[in-house]
């Protein structure tokens, strides 16, 4: 897209945890820069975690609007509820959703 700009992006990561059963399906690594702050080891790889969870399965909600020649576009991009397995290691971890 030309001529666009971005002025805000933001990911949100659900604070609930519960117990999941599920057959696991193909994971991701990502380097955790020795954290085991979850939601900041995925921000740091925020475009990797996003063409990941691309695979899994996502809803995109798209609105445009167009006043005085001045366009205006949200898209918003929600996973299904998917349940995730994460293994904390010293230099990675690995992110599993469970089926």
């Amino acid at each position: 897209m030309k001529d666009a700009s971005l002025y805000n992006e933001q990911l949100y990561i659900s604070k609930t945890m519960r117990k999941c059963d599920g057959d696991e399906q193909e994971s991701i690594v990502l380097d955790n820069n020795h954290s085991n702050n979850l939601k900041k080891i995925i921000d740091d790889n925020r475009f990797i975690f996003v063409d990941f969870i691309h695979k899994i399965g996502i809803n995109i909600d798209y609105q445009d609007e167009t006043i005085n020649l001045q366009n205006h576009s949200t898209t918003i991009l929600t996973l299904k509820t998917t349940c995730f397995k994460v293994d904390f290691n010293d230099n990675f971890v690995k992110i599993t959703p469970l089926k």
